[in-house]
C-alpha cells in the first residue's frame, strides 16, 4: 500500500487540476457559441460533445475521490481497490482525446493538400492509442485492483502513453514542416497553426511526463493525477483553436470599401470548410489559403 500522499493525495490534486481546466473549457465553450453563431451545426455539436465528455469524466473521478476520502475514510482495505467510476473514466478520456486528435488530423489533411498517406499514418497511430486505452479500461474493470497492476496492464499502459506522446509530437512536426514550406502563403493565419503546434507539443510532453511517472512509480497515483488532466489539454486546445478565429477577425483591419461582404463570406466559408469561387478572384484570392488552417 503506497503512502496516502502519493496515492489519494496525488489523485486529489489531479481532480482539482481537472476541475480548474473544466472551468476554462466551459468559458471557452461559452465564448465559442457567443462568437460564432453561424458555424455549421456539426461544429457546434462537436464542441458540445467534447464538453459533455469532459464533464462526465470530471463527475466520475470526483465520485471516486468521494468514495476514498469520505465514504471509506479510515478503511484501509478499500484503498487497495479501484471503483467502477475510476475505471470508466478511461473510456470518456480516451474518446475525448481521440475526437480532438481527429479534428487536428483533419487540419493536417487540409493543410497537406489532402495527403492521404501522411494523414492515414497519423490516423492509424491515433486509432491504435484509442484501442489500447479501451483495452486498458477493460483490464482495469476486470482486475479492480489499484495497487497491484497486472503485468499485461502495465505493458498496455506504457504503450498508451508512448503512442499518445508520439502521435502529438508527430502532428506538431508535420504542421511545423508545412508551415515552414508555405510560410508566405499563410502570413495572416500562421498564428492559428502556431497555436495548434503549441498545444500538440504541450499534450505530447504531458504524455511523456505521465509515462515517466508511471514507469518510475507504477504503484502510486502520481501518473494518474497527470493522466486525468491530459484529456482536458486536448479539449481546451480544440476550443482555443476554434476561438482563435476571433483574432483573425481582428487582423483584418481597415478593409477597402466594398470588401466587407467578401470578408464575412470568407469567415463563414472557413468555418464550413468551403470556399466560394469569388475568393479566387482579386480581393478574395488572399483568403483561399485559410481554409486548410481553421475550417
Amino acid at each position: 500500500m503506497p503512502p496516502f500522499d502519493s496515492s489519494n493525495g496525488a489523485l486529489l490534486i489531479g481532480v482539482l487540476v481537472s476541475t480548474f481546466f473544466q472551468g476554462i473549457l466551459s468559458l471557452q465553450a461559452y465564448i465559442y457559441y457567443d462568437s460564432f453563431p453561424e458555424d455549421p451545426l456539426s461544429l457546434k455539436a462537436l464542441v458540445g460533445f467534447v464538453w459533455t465528455l469532459d464533464f462526465v469524466h470530471l463527475v466520475l473521478i470526483s465520485q471516486a475521490m468521494y468514495y476514498y476520502l469520505v465514504t471509506n475514510w479510515g478503511n484501509v482495505a478499500a484503498l487497495g481497490l479501484t471503483t467502477i467510476e475510476l475505471d470508466l473514466h478511461l473510456v470518456f478520456l480516451s474518446v475525448a482525446t481521440f475526437t480532438c486528435q481527429a479534428y487536428f488530423l483533419h487540419r493536417v489533411w487540409r493543410f497537406s493538400n489532402r495527403n492521404k498517406l501522411l494523414t492515414g499514418v497519423l490516423t492509424a497511430g491515433c486509432t491504435s492509442t484509442l484501442v489500447l486505452d479501451l483495452l486498458l479500461a477493460a483490464q482495469t474493470i476486470a482486475g479492480r485492483n489499484s495497487t497491484k497492476i497486472a503485468p499485461s496492464s502495465k505493458r498496455v499502459s506504457i504503450a498508451v502513453f508512448s503512442t499518445g506522446a508520439a502521435n502529438d509530437l508527430a502532428i506538431a512536426l508535420v504542421l511545423c514542416w508545412y508551415l515552414t514550406r508555405r510560410k508566405s502563403e499563410f502570413d495572416r493565419t500562421k498564428f492559428v497553426l502556431t497555436r495548434i503546434i503549441h498545444f500538440t507539443v504541450s499534450t505530447g510532453l504531458l504524455a511523456l511526463g505521465t509515462l515517466a511517472a508511471y514507469v518510475g512509480s507504477p504503484d502510486t497515483f502520481i501518473w494518474l493525477a497527470m493522466y486525468v488532466s491530459l484529456g482536458r489539454m486536448y479539449t481546451n486546445a480544440l476550443l482555443a483553436t476554434l476561438n482563435s478565429r476571433r483574432k483573425l477577425r481582428t487582423l483584418l483591419l481597415a478593409p477597402p470599401m466594398g470588401t466587407t461582404e467578401i470578408i464575412g463570406s470568407a469567415l463563414r466559408s472557413v468555418s464550413q470548410g468551403t470556399i466560394p469561387d469569388s475568393l479566387f478572384h482579386e480581393e478574395g484570392a488572399k483568403w483561399a489559403g485559410v481554409q486548410g488552417v481553421i475550417s
